[in-house]
């Protein structure tokens, strides 16, 4: 596909006027035990330290069941670790819905030979991954150099065959929100289940902002397409305030239908406590 001719049939709409305050207050008053329960159930748990091990993966994971289990809490959607721990956490799950992914790539800046990433797709599908997190070349994308980002994706696309594949453009480093619409576009073109905000790992990731750009391209790309795209944020959301406000987003933008583990995740280290103990509290 030459993705520079598809480009030219998309234009970013502009927001409506007070559209941020009306989701802020549809944010608002969403704090309910329902969506709680649809925002864990889209979560992947993540654990991409440097400190990582087997032994210590597995502790997290066996902890994770745990709680869900003791809370009454719904099942996570996946875990996701780095690529050599794809075993471990696969064995981990085992007899869990929860799916195992791995941030792969050459994540988390995608600054490694293709074939290289390539290589390390199908290695940790082989030890088990079920999804793969991908990491777009942000650098490309900033250059515009679409065709090059396209035929990338898309050769990952194929080296992930039958599983999920999320990728992610680094909306903080993009900045603009052209930029972050556009290359939305390609990584769908491209064939990826799910375009993600954010690896986490720079000092910008999710924003509203970036979000409902994400959303517009998806909801063009459905329009042209008839396939649904899934959208992931990731990135310093650790409150449940946050994740009501983006499940809120995505409600707004996208429609009820994106609304399931399939077509829209929620990545983090740190939002599972603040999420189980809001639920708690309404379930009381």
């Amino acid at each position: 596909m030459n993705i520079l001719d598809e480009l030219t049939h998309y234009r970013r709409p502009l927001p409506s006027p007070g559209l941020a305050g009306a989701i802020e207050k549809e944010a608002a008053a969403a704090c309910s035990k329902e969506n709680l329960a649809l925002c864990l159930s889209c979560m992947d748990y993540t654990s991409l330290e440097p400190t990582d091990t087997e032994a210590s993966l597995s502790a997290k994971i066996a902890a994770l069941r745990e709680k869900l289990r003791r809370d009454s809490l719904p099942p996570a959607a996946a875990v996701c670790v780095f690529p050599r721990f794809a075993g471990a956490a696969r064995q981990a799950l085992a007899r869990s819905p929860i799916k195992t992914a791995v941030a792969g790539g050459g994540f988390p800046s995608a600054g490694t030979f293709a074939r290289v990433k390539l290589l390390e797709y199908r290695c940790a599908i082989e030890a088990g991954a079920e999804e793969i997190d991908a990491v777009a070349p942000a650098g490309e994308i900033l250059e515009k150099r679409y065709q090059q980002v396209y035929d990338e994706l898309a050769l990952a696309r194929e080296a992930c065959a039958g599983v999920t594949l999320k990728v992610i453009i680094e909306t903080g480093e993009l900045r603009d929100l052209e930029a972050i619409f556009r290359a939305t576009l390609v990584c769908a073109h491209a064939g990826a289940d799910f375009v993600k905000t954010s690896t986490g790992k720079t000092p910008v990731s999710a924003t509203p902002e970036a979000v409902l750009a994400m959303c517009e391209a998806l909801r063009l790309f459905y329009i042209r397409t008839g396939r649904r795209v899934g959208v992931k944020v990731a990135g310093g959301i650790a409150a449940h305030e946050s994740a009501i406000l983006y499940m809120t987003i995505v409600r707004r933008a996208l429609g009820e239908e994106w609304l399931a583990p399939r077509h829209f995740r929620i990545g983090a280290s740190r939002l599972l406590d603040d999420l189980a103990k809001r639920y708690k509290s309404l379930s009381r």
